[in-house]
């Protein structure tokens, strides 16, 4: 088995429409091994759950940048759960994301907050 992978990612050659992602694993010879297939669209929550399982499997905080958007759908939950009166802090740890992040989304979504006593 191989040690060492490569990975490649563009958009699926669907003739007029590009509406799929391609993900390829290749090892060190050149062999593909592994292939995932998307819906452009999905591209964000891909990209988050990478990140969140990074801080699963290595057991360490991600670095995002603060200024960063949560992707618009997990982001309307969150203020669908803030409305029914589960804490930032809560929801920091349930979708594994800092509560600076949260914050800054939800100041962004129009909603004024207030530090907690």
């Amino acid at each position: 088995m191989e040690k060492y992978f490569n990975y490649s990612i563009h958009l699926k050659n669907e003739g007029t429409t590009r509406e799929t992602i391609v993900l390829k694993q290749i090892s060190e010879s050149n062999t593909i091994h592994n292939i995932l297939e998307f819906p452009k669209s999905d591209i964000d929550m891909v990209i988050e759950t990478l990140f969140k399982s990074k801080k699963d499997i290595f057991d360490e905080e991600i670095d995002l940048p603060d200024e960063q958007e949560i992707n618009p759908m997990i982001l309307d939950t969150l203020v669908e759960l803030f409305f029914s009166g589960i804490s930032i802090a809560d929801l920091a740890s349930q979708y594994n994301l800092p509560e600076s992040m949260i914050k800054q989304n939800l100041e962004r979504k129009g909603i004024v907050l207030f530090d907690e006593f």
